[in-house]
């Protein structure tokens, strides 16, 4: 059986290369993987975790005829993209353009599955888009509000949990002496608040109460500006990307979130990348409906945000306590999610024994 799945992220995104790799591992074992990557270099790819069987198709033209050639004619499982999504006109108007193909492909004895995303905001778009899931096998979301709103399939763990520290490590006891930091940057078309020098001490102050020492990381490479300018403001060490290659980067950061007793972040890939490693996740959270928020609440780590203000520190600083208590919890929720991603994974795999 070929597999179909696409797999573009962006170009300075660790988060989307991790999670699309343990995505891309689990519809693998369907069949042989023929993965659309779009025209990203060698260096994002770099993380995605291909084999030298995959068939890696580069173009949107390319990728439309490798499927009007198959579905339909021969079995295969077509995979939609993971991550976050926006409910949209152009991504509804996919969907419908999909459809057919889905059809013909299904009567073949086919299958077709949509895990593991995430979704910004509900909007009319989600009703076509509904009726278009309702084709597939599996249909998974990472928050329980997708799920919700969709009202179709039922909600799993981020992709990203897939991935990290074995069991054995994540349970194994040694010293962590890190407070790890990665915030997102305000970007020209993405304003936003950023935490001040006065927020990075409060906050460094607190870490030092406990025995942590901040490190300030930038997950996605353009935070990079952000964590520089904060490290330097406490007289701490900062870790950003000195090359654009997803794989160093990550194998830069997961020794640091081994180390880390807590992160705190806005970013949900840097909490869940550092809670794969161990670390306890602290959420700098706008609402219930923050992506990081509802995101970790599906993976049972439901106390793991805080109310945040980027003009003060405090409650971050009280909240790092409990969060370090919370390490050994934060450490099973990681090893159950893994287990019910397994499950899931396992069911996808067996669409392909079918065949």
């Amino acid at each position: 059986m070929k597999v179909f799945a696409s797999a573009v992220g962006q170009h300075d995104n660790l988060g989307d290369t991790v999670l699309r790799r343990a995505f891309l591992r689990t519809v693998r074992r369907a069949g042989q993987l023929h993965v659309y990557v779009g025209r990203p270099g060698d260096d994002q790819v770099s993380a995605l975790g291909l084999e030298a069987d995959d068939v890696v198709v580069r173009t949107s033209s390319e990728w439309r005829a490798e499927l009007r050639r198959t579905l339909g004619r021969t079995p295969a499982l077509y995979s939609f993209d993971t991550g976050e999504k926006e409910l949209e006109r152009r991504f509804a108007l996919r969907y419908l353009r999909t459809a057919p193909l889905l059809v013909a492909n299904r009567l073949r004895g086919g299958a077709s599955v949509h895990l593991g995303v995430g979704l910004r905001r509900a909007t009319p778009w989600r009703y076509p888009m509904a009726a278009v899931l309702r084709l597939c096998q599996e249909v998974t979301w990472r928050d329980e509000h997708s799920h919700r709103w969709m009202g179709v399939g039922r909600t799993a763990p981020d992709w990203a949990f897939h991935e990290g520290a074995s069991t054995e490590e994540l349970r194994a006891q040694h010293p962590r002496d890190v407070l790890a930091v990665a915030l997102r940057a305000s970007l020209p078309h993405d304003r936003r608040p950023e935490p001040s020098s006065e927020w990075a001490h409060e906050v460094a102050a607190a870490a030092g109460s406990l025995g942590l020492r901040p490190v300030f990381t930038a997950q996605i490479g353009r935070d990079g500006e952000l964590a520089s300018r904060l490290a330097d403001a406490v007289g701490a060490e900062a870790m950003t990307w000195g090359s654009a290659h997803h794989g160093e980067m990550e194998a830069r950061l997961r020794p640091l979130y081994r180390r880390s007793a807590v992160i705190v972040s806005d970013r949900l890939h840097g909490l869940v990348i550092a809670a794969t490693e161990g670390a306890s996740p602290l959420a700098l959270s706008s609402g219930p409906l923050d992506k990081a928020t509802r995101t970790l609440a599906a993976a049972g780590l439901s106390e793991a945000s805080v109310q945040h203000s980027p003009t003060s520190g405090a409650a971050v600083a009280r909240a790092l306590e409990g969060a370090v208590g919370r390490r050994s919890r934060v450490v099973e929720s990681v090893i159950a999610a893994r287990r019910e991603l397994d499950r899931l994974s396992d069911a996808v795999a067996a669409l392909g024994a079918r065949a």
